[in-house]
């Protein structure tokens, strides 16, 4: 019998095994750090007691909620367990988030949203690859202004983020750039801090995001300093369909891997899509 009901941290070990299955990026840290920040919006579904279900949403304030890691065991599909693990989540998201809710679909799933009232906003694309270093003088002399993210300078960048980004994501920053192997890097101007981006591991490629800058001549050089923090493994990127960002991407030897479809509801609104937004956080997280 299915059963729906909180996830707990003594789900994470079984949760990390369904994004294993589906060949998703996540480790331990990415599930600890949606129970962390929202325990109430993670469910899980079980049968007989064991997890075979899971959805979680993100709130960030009173303006947006984001739903992500709807999954479901290869075993346990077509049973009608993906859509009301699905439904709990919008329900949670009505209920305790913002006025917006947002998710990034696949192609395949943006029909099935649509029946519940979500909206396509704009396309995104995720994009892998192995980020070229520096080559040329002009490259290292503008690079220069590009610096480790300290605790000391995470107030300046979560005022900036929330500036820029117009919705405040300062507990996920802080959260992230708390955990050991996360590391952050910005970029500063003529009139302070001009970007800023945040690199950390995943179980196959580093990921990077979010990259919010307000020139973009900065997402380059921030792009390009974070090589240095990567183990030879490749990078992943999950970004806007804006040719300025695309240059970007393209011009550090990244690729297009996959396009989904960033959905919103009630409204089409630009959630979580500034123009200074370079990168997200991942799909999961917006």
């Amino acid at each position: 019998m299915f059963e729906l009901r909180s996830l707990t941290a003594d789900d994470l070990e079984d949760a990390m095994e369904l994004s294993t299955q589906a060949g998703w990026n996540q480790i331990d840290a990415d599930w600890e750090r949606f129970l962390a920040r929202c325990p109430e919006g993670c469910f899980a579904g079980t049968v007989d007691g064991d997890l075979v279900a899971t959805t979680t949403v993100s709130t960030y304030g009173d303006d947006v909620s984001w739903i992500g890691m709807v999954l479901v065991d290869e075993a346990h599909r077509s049973q009608g367990y993906g859509s009301r693990m699905f439904e709990r989540g919008l329900e949670y998201a009505r209920e305790h988030g913002g006025d917006i809710v947002g998710l990034d679909a696949t192609h395949l799933g943006e029909p099935i949203y649509q029946k519940y009232g979500f909206e396509g906003v704009t396309t995104v694309y995720r994009w892998q690859g192995s980020v070229d270093e520096p080559t040329d003088t002009d490259d290292r002399e503008r690079d220069g202004r590009v610096e480790p993210l300290t605790a000391q300078d995470l107030d300046a960048v979560c005022e900036f983020d929330q500036s820029h980004v117009e919705t405040d994501r300062s507990d996920l920053l802080r959260t992230l750039v708390a955990e050991s192997d996360v590391r952050g890097f910005y970029s500063r101007g003529s009139n302070g801090i001009d970007g800023y981006a945040v690199v950390r591991p995943g179980r196959r490629n580093w990921q990077i995001g979010p990259v919010v800058t307000a020139d973009p001549s900065a997402t380059e050089s921030l792009l390009r300093n974070i090589s240095t923090s990567f183990d030879g493994r490749d990078v992943i990127v999950d970004a806007p369909d804006r040719d300025a960002v695309s240059s970007s991407l393209d011009a550090i030897g990244l690729s297009r891997e996959r396009e989904l479809v960033r959905m919103t509801y009630p409204e089409p609104e630009p959630a979580l899509l500034t123009d200074s937004v370079r990168a997200f956080v991942d799909f999961a997280f917006g």
